[in-house]
């Protein structure tokens, strides 16, 4: 019977073990200068030791606003729960970002020291393939460069040719209306010519037959 009681202890001790465990958190002491490790679940507990920032706690229970824990080094003693979090402290993850950061320059030193030589030969290539582009284009944008100065020169020689074509059409209008004016100065003065013409013809008509005329009374 004590046999059989003994071990009915054993196994309740086990258990409790095992739940104790699967309970347990991992938390840290949160961004103060120090928290103090005391006996018991209260200020009026002695202090064990001072804890310092960051400092990893696994806790076990609770009590009283009080968190019981273990440190890392085994010991265990009471701490006050609202200077303990369970997120990952900023210096923490600095540090994890510090060594994966110092990992990842390692890979890429050894990345750049293994690099084939023909790879290199044809970066070499290619650069050399854009230099020659690069010139090309050069040479493309100075002879657009030459034609659009042409384009501007023959644009300025087409508007001076208009303007002295403007001019020229101006002098020929005027010389065509004096041309005009002067042929019709011409036609009165023709024909202003030939009514003289014929006025002095009339008179010497005129003054013959009455020279006439008077001949023949002369006669008679």
């Amino acid at each position: 019977m004590m046999k059989l009681f003994s071990r009915i202890c054993a196994v309740v001790l086990i258990v409790i073990g095992v739940t104790a465990l699967c309970h347990a958190q991992t938390a840290y002491v949160s961004d103060i200068l120090i928290l103090t490790f005391r006996k018991g679940p209260g200020p009026g507990y002695p202090v064990i030791s001072a804890l310092k920032s960051d400092t990893p706690l696994t806790i076990i229970k609770e009590s009283n606003g009080y968190l019981k824990v273990e440190l890392s080094s085994g010991e265990q003693g009471w701490v006050d729960k609202n200077y303990v979090v369970t997120d990952l402290p900023k210096s923490i993850i600095i540090d994890r970002l510090k060594k994966e950061n110092a990992a990842l320059e390692d890979k890429i030193r050894v990345l750049t020291e293994q690099t084939d030589q023909a790879a290199m030969e044809q970066l070499k290539k290619e650069n050399q393939t854009l230099t020659q582009n690069i010139e090309t284009l050069k040479s493309q944008y100075a002879v657009l460069k030459t034609a659009s100065a042409n384009v501007t020169d023959t644009l300025e020689e087409n508007k001076r040719l208009k303007t002295r074509n403007a001019s020229l059409s101006a002098v020929l209008a005027q010389q065509k209306e004096n041309s005009g004016f002067m042929f019709k100065t011409g036609m009165i003065k023709w024909f202003l010519a030939g009514v003289g013409v014929l006025l002095l013809g009339w008179v010497i008509g005129l003054s013959v037959s009455s020279r006439q005329g008077s001949s023949g009374s002369l006669l008679d």
